[in-house]
């Protein structure tokens, strides 16, 4: 059966987010950050990410523009704004971009990095493989495995000039939601480097496949 979604102003499926379970993004975090550090979480959702690392001792100011969202969310600090232009006038020990969201627009990309700069010298981020090549069925933008018996399929629509179009079907109890992408796909470290660097960041070390930290040039 397929549903109409309840989706946050960026298209993203509120059910499908409520969802899905962690996945150890937690501990990949925490590797790059003190231990009871003070986290600031950009694009939160319904705080997958953020139980994690509340679970793991961490101290998580949750941002997000969902007030439906946000409504998921327990024992963090919370904000509902959009990410672009946000100064909460105070700064953090890191911050946490994940969800793919540095693979946005170039100009979203920058405002993402802006922001979480004005607040940290610590990024961590979570982006596509470098020279990303999907195919249909392929589930790279999300790859879910759980008891919940959640499953994503992704349909792409064209792949031009670095962008990757499409749309992702989710799954789960026999239900079915539909949501658009278009992603950036960074060809190399250089093209990589080249955008961190727009806001005043530099590429530090992979922290796995997917995941990376970035400090101040």
């Amino acid at each position: 059966m397929l549903l109409a979604m309840r989706t946050a102003p960026d298209g993203s499926p509120i059910d499908v987010y409520t969802r899905l379970p962690a996945l150890g993004e937690g501990e990949i975090v925490a590797a790059a950050l003190p231990p009871g550090a003070s986290v600031l979480e950009l694009g939160c959702g319904t705080g997958r990410i953020t139980r994690q690392l509340v679970g793991l001792g961490f101290r998580v100011t949750a941002v997000d523009e969902s007030a439906e969202m946000l409504a998921h969310v327990r024992d963090a600090e919370t904000h509902q704004a959009r990410i672009e232009g946000l100064d909460l006038g105070r700064r953090f020990d890191g911050a946490l971009l994940a969800s793919n969201l540095v693979n946005a627009d170039p100009a979203s990309r920058r405002a993402f990095l802006e922001t979480c700069r004005r607040h940290t010298d610590l990024v961590v981020c979570e982006g596509l493989p470098l020279a990303w090549s999907p195919e249909d069925g392929e589930t790279a933008l999300g790859e879910v495995r759980s008891r919940l018996h959640v499953r994503s399929r992704l349909h792409v629509r064209s792949v031009e000039e670095g962008v990757v179009r499409g749309e992702v079907e989710c799954n789960a109890d026999g239900e079915t939601w539909r949501h658009p992408f278009a992603m950036h796909v960074f060809a190399d470290e250089a093209e990589l480097g080249a955008a961190l660097g727009e806001a005043g960041l530099r590429f530090d070390r992979r922290l796995d496949p997917r995941w990376f930290l970035t400090v101040p040039i």
